[in-house]
């Protein structure tokens, strides 16, 4: 057997990046628990704002490895990103309906962490580990002799967040510096055309109401022209 066939597959994990309700930073958080204590040589995670703006290490990984999404509703972003950028997944896993009425007392922020939101973590990564375990178990083999941590988003930390003065409140959003560069690789103008753009681009991993898209949007665009402009 060759060594290209004895190497280990890595399986990915692509996490929710909601905000919105408490089930995405259970998420978030259960993903980090999987990686760093429960399956730390089996697992890798793919940053969702970068797969979805573009990276084309993150989503070539997805096409060349058996990737888990971890979903916090039914509308299942990250599953539909990935298979629309990446490929099917091997699993779609959606933690409201893994904890069902388990997360009511939960919290959205961690810092409002208590024993509830440490007793859904601890089941949505049990059952993350234990679909890491079967993909494990069926051989999946990498369908191209790469490095399987070769140009991969080094998610087991978290993602830098960036933040945008929205009425007068300063706002957090999630791999806002890394989304940014991107855009800005790609050759993005920072100029009033490409506001819709900019804005389109951070909802696809950023809950943006309805009626706060017009504020958003002069947001982002002033944070990204002071970015560009750095």
């Amino acid at each position: 057997m060759s060594a290209e066939m004895n190497k280990a597959t890595k399986v990915g994990i692509i996490s929710c990046s909601g905000e919105e309700i408490p089930e995405g930073t259970i998420s978030r958080s259960a993903v980090r628990r999987v990686l760093e204590s429960l399956r730390p040589h089996d697992a890798v995670t793919l940053c969702l704002p970068l797969f979805l703006a573009g990276n084309e290490g993150e989503r070539n990984f997805a096409r060349t490895h058996p990737t888990i999404t971890i979903d916090g509703c039914d509308k299942q972003c990250a599953r539909w990103g990935t298979e629309k950028h990446g490929g099917p997944v091997a699993r779609a896993l959606v933690v409201s309906e893994i904890l069902g009425t388990e997360a009511a007392g939960c919290s959205r922020s961690l810092r409002g962490r208590g024993q509830a939101d440490e007793t859904a973590v601890a089941a949505v990564a049990d059952r993350i580990a234990a679909e890491v375990d079967a993909l494990m178990s069926e051989g999946v083999k990498p369908q191209m002799a790469e490095d399987p941590e070769a140009d991969v988003c080094a998610c087991m930390k978290p993602a830098p967040t960036g933040s945008v003065c929205v009425r007068g409140k300063q706002v957090e959003i999630n791999a806002l510096p890394m989304v940014f560069a991107k855009l800005a690789s790609d050759g993005m103008r920072a100029e009033d055309s490409n506001a819709s753009a900019l804005l389109e681009t951070v909802k696809m991993f950023h809950y943006i109401a309805p009626e706060d898209e017009s504020d958003y949007r002069d947001a982002l665009l002033a944070a990204y022209q002071a970015f560009v402009g750095g």
